[in-house]
C-alpha cells in the first residue's frame, strides 16, 4: 500500500528510459517480440510500432524532464492524459535503447499495457495500472527472495535507498532485475546449503532449474550480468549429473547467444561514431590494460566520479531531480556502516561458504567492470579520454551481490539480533523513504491521493 501511495507522487514517464522502455512493452503487447528497421532497406534506429496515444502522453511527460521550462504543471498533464484512450493507430518509434533485453522481462508491462487496451481505459488509467502491476510484481518477487534467505541490513539498505525505491515504483526493467537478482541469490544460497548438507534430489532438481531460468533472464536482460553464469557453474561443479550439466551448456549457448544475436543486428545510430560496437569491442578484448586505464580516469574525473557516487543513492528522474546533499552523505555513511557490520555477523558462520562467498564477491566485481564496458561499447566512441552516460543505478545489482557475499547466510537469528535488526530496518525505511517522498513533492508537487 505505501509503494502504491508513494507511486502516485511521480508522474509518467519520469524514469530514465522509461518511454522506450513501455513503448517495447506496448509492442510485444501486441505480438512484435523483435525490434525491426522502419523498412526493409531503410538506415537508421531499431525499433518498432506503438499506439499514437501512448507516444504522445510520452512525448507530453517528456516536456518537464530535465532543464526544460514547461509551461504546464505535472499535475495538469497527467489529468489531461485521464481524457484520452487508446488510439489503435499504430506508429514507428526509435526503441534501440532496449533492443539488449530479452522480450520476457517485459512480461508485467505488457500485461499490464494489453489489459489497459483490452478494457478501454484512458492513457492515465492505463499507465497506473500497468506501474502498479509491475511494482506488485517486484514486491511479490522480493518477498519469496526474502523467504529463500533472510536479507542482511546491507541488503536491506540497498533495496530502501532513494534510487532503488524510485525504481521499484516506475514501470522499468530496474526494479525487477534488482529483485530478480535478491531470489537467484537466495536460490543460490539455498541449493548450496542442501547440497552441502546431503539434502535430497527432488527439490534440488526444481530449485537447479529455477536459478538456471532466474540466471537467463538477468544476464539477457543486463548484459553486465553475464557473470552470474558462474552461480550454476559453482553449483554443477559441487555435484555433477548429465541432465545439469546439459542445463548450464543451453543456458551458456542461449545467453551468449542471444548477446551476440542483438550485437549484430540492432542499429542504433544516436551516437555519432567513427567505429562499431563490435569493432570497440574488438579494441578492448585485445588491450584490456587501456580499458582498464579508462575506467580509473573515469572514477578520478571530478565530475563524473562524484557522480557517480550521488547518483548510486539518489540522482532520480532523468538526472534532474538529487536528494538533499547531506542526505546523500547520510545514506552512503549507514551503508559503510551496514557493510561493516555484516561483514562481523559473516565471520562467526561454518568456513562452509568460503567459496560461495568468493564467487558471489567476483560476479560482483566483474559485473561493476562490464558495466563500464557495455557502456563504453554502446554509448561512446574510440578513443575516449573517459566513458560517459555511466549512472550509478547501473551498479546496485552489482552491489546487493556484494552485500550477500559479505553477510550472514546462515537463516537462524538470536532473539537479540531479531530485535536489533527490525528496528534499524524500520528506522532505515523511515528515513529513506522519507528524503524519497520530499524529494519528488518538492520536484513535481504530486499529491499522493
Amino acid at each position: 500500500m505505501l509503494a502504491l501511495v508513494m507511486a502516485r507522487m511521480i508522474p509518467a514517464f519520469q524514469s530514465p528510459d522509461e518511454i522506450m522502455h513501455l513503448h517495447r512493452a506496448d509492442m510485444i503487447a501486441n505480438g512484435q517480440l523483435l525490434l525491426e528497421k522502419p523498412a526493409p532497406d531503410a538506415s537508421g534506429h531499431t525499433g518498432g510500432y506503438a499506439d499514437l496515444h501512448l507516444i504522445r502522453f510520452a512525448t507530453w511527460m517528456a516536456t518537464i524532464t530535465g532543464n526544460r521550462k514547461a509551461d504546464v504543471s505535472p499535475g495538469w498533464l497527467m489529468d489531461e492524459a485521464s481524457r484520452h484512450g487508446w488510439a489503435n493507430d499504430r506508429h514507428f518509434v526509435d526503441a534501440a535503447g532496449t533492443a539488449y533485453y530479452l522480450p520476457l522481462i517485459y512480461l508485467p508491462h505488457a500485461t499490464g499495457l494489453a489489459i489497459s487496451r483490452h478494457l478501454d481505459w484512458s492513457m492515465r488509467a492505463s499507465y497506473d495500472f500497468t506501474r502498479a502491476l509491475v511494482a506488485l510484481t517486484v514486491l511479490a518477487l522480493l518477498a519469496w527472495a526474502w523467504h529463500l534467505l533472510p536479507p542482511n541490513l546491507l541488503v536491506r539498505a540497498l533495496v530502501l535507498m532513494p534510487m532503488s525505491a524510485f525504481q521499484i515504483l516506475s514501470p522499468t526493467i530496474d526494479g525487477l532485475c534488482i529483485a530478480m537478482t535478491l531470489v537467484l541469490g537466495g536460490l543460490a544460497v539455498a541449493q548450496y546449503q542442501a547440497q552441502c548438507n546431503g539434502g535430497t534430489a527432488a527439490p534440488c532438481r526444481w530449485r537447479y532449474a529455477a536459478i538456471l531460468g532466474f540466471t537467463f533472464v538477468l544476464v539477457t536482460s543486463r548484459t553486465n550480468l553475464l557473470p552470474l553464469l558462474a552461480l550454476p557453474l559453482l553449483l554443477l561443479c559441487q555435484r555433477f549429473s548429465w541432465p545439469r550439466l546439459g542445463g548450464f551448456v543451453l543456458l551458456c549457448a542461449a545467453s551468449l547467444g542471444w548477446t551476440l544475436f542483438v550485437l549484430l543486428t540492432t542499429m542504433d545510430e544516436r551516437i555519432e561514431r567513427s567505429h562499431t560496437t563490435l569493432q570497440i569491442v574488438q579494441i578492448y578484448l585485445e588491450d584490456p590494460l587501456y580499458f582498464l586505464g579508462l575506467v580509473g580516469s573515469t572514477l578520478a574525473d571530478k565530475d563524473k566520479g562524484y557522480m557517480l557516487v550521488y547518483s548510486f543513492v539518489g540522482v532520480l528522474g532523468w538526472l534532474d531531480t538529487l536528494i538533499p546533499r547531506p542526505a546523500m552523505h547520510g545514506i552512503w555513511a549507514v551503508l559503510a556502516a551496514l557493510a561493516l557490520l555484516a561483514t562481523a555477523y559473516a565471520g562467526r558462520e561454518e568456513r562452509q561458504y568460503t567459496l560461495l562467498r568468493a564467487v558471489l564477491t567476483a560476479c560482483a566485481a566483474t559485473s561493476t567492470l562490464l558495466a563500464f564496458f557495455a557502456i563504453a561499447v554502446t554509448w561512446n566512441d574510440y578513443p575516449a579520454q573517459v566513458i560517459s552516460g555511466v549512472q550509478g543505478r547501473y551498479f546496485i545489482m552489482p552491489a546487493l551481490l556484494f552485500a550477500l557475499a559479505i553477510g550472514p547466510l546462515e537463516h537462524q537469528r538470536t532473539p537479540v539480533q531479531q530485535a536489533t535488526e527490525f528496528g534499524v530496518s524500520g528506522a532505515m525505511a523511515a528515513y529513506f523513504l522519507l528524503v524519497l517522498a520530499v524529494t519528488l513533492y518538492g520536484r513535481y508537487q504530486l499529491a499522493a491521493f
